[in-house]
């Protein structure tokens, strides 16, 4: 396995936002993380990255674990790319790319063939060539995102993490960028909210509620319509697509169900809440 998490805990201000989660994420395959908001998979992407430090448990690369490689040694494997990344700096869009090269440099080494190479190559592989020369604050926020990416590519890395990639994207640059992530040859983990995406493009899933996992395995063991009412709290359809030959799912109106907190249903195994 390339990541492996073994009963990852985090806590912040008496919440325990990440509870005891284990996970696999197989060399060159697309692992998707889904839940409902507040479910902590942006908190287990940070202690994924090795940006947070967990209370317990363990993130090993290779087998190796994470806490004790130096951050550039980490940073030459690993690319994460934010959610909502931002820079107040006045920077053209290759300016921001090329910053995914700094893991592979030394403080005093020049700029290199096979650095302009992977940049060029990050913003071929993104739709972003014509683009790079604009300044950063002139972008739209989806352009911004594919930059961030851009950036993460440039990096060269064995593992991409990626936190809602596809936010801020129209429809066109949302399946260009599942597809340019099915299609690379890393491990990647992605946390979506769109489920009928997460199963198109990814090879397995991992269900989290309030921190905890519910749900872990290819998009036909895990996308039920019954775990889509107990952890999502909507009533669907899951059906084969003849397209694609992965699930898709039809929500129903005037679907959406309770639980007994009030929020979505409970009958999984219970769990603390989460951010």
């Amino acid at each position: 396995m390339s990541i492996v998490a073994d009963h990852l805990t985090w806590r912040i201000g008496g919440r325990t936002v990440v509870d005891g989660v284990s996970l696999a994420a197989e060399p060159g395959k697309v692992l998707g993380l889904l839940g409902p908001n507040g479910s902590g998979k942006t908190s287990l992407l940070r202690l994924l990255a090795g940006l947070r430090r967990p209370h317990q448990g363990t993130v090993r690369l290779d087998g190796a674990d994470i806490a004790r490689l130096g951050r550039r040694s980490l940073a030459r494997r690993v690319a994460f790319v934010e959610q909502h990344a931002a820079t107040s700096a006045d920077l053209k869009v290759i300016d921001v790319v090329r910053l995914g090269r700094f893991p592979h440099r030394s403080p005093f080494s020049g700029w290199t063939g096979a650095d302009e190479a992977a940049v060029d190559e990050a913003l071929r592989r993104t739709g972003l060539t014509s683009k790079r020369l604009e300044r950063w604050h002139a972008l739209s926020g989806g352009e911004r995102q594919r930059t961030h990416i851009a950036r993460a590519l440039a990096q060269t890395p064995t593992e991409l993490l990626l936190d809602e990639p596809t936010n801020h994207l129209d429809i066109q640059h949302q399946i260009g960028l599942l597809q340019l992530v099915s299609s690379l040859s890393m491990t990647c983990i992605v946390s979506l909210h769109d489920l009928n995406h997460a199963a198109m493009f990814c090879d397995r899933l991992l269900i989290l509620d309030r921190g905890r996992v519910v749900a872990d395995g290819t998009p036909d063991e895990v996308l039920t319509e019954s775990l889509l009412r107990e952890v999502f709290a909507v009533e669907a359809r899951v059906e084969t697509s003849p397209h694609h030959a992965r699930p898709h799912i039809h929500f129903l109106p005037h679907g959406t169900v309770r639980r007994d907190d009030g929020q979505t249903p409970r009958s999984l195994s219970p769990a603390r809440s989460a951010v």
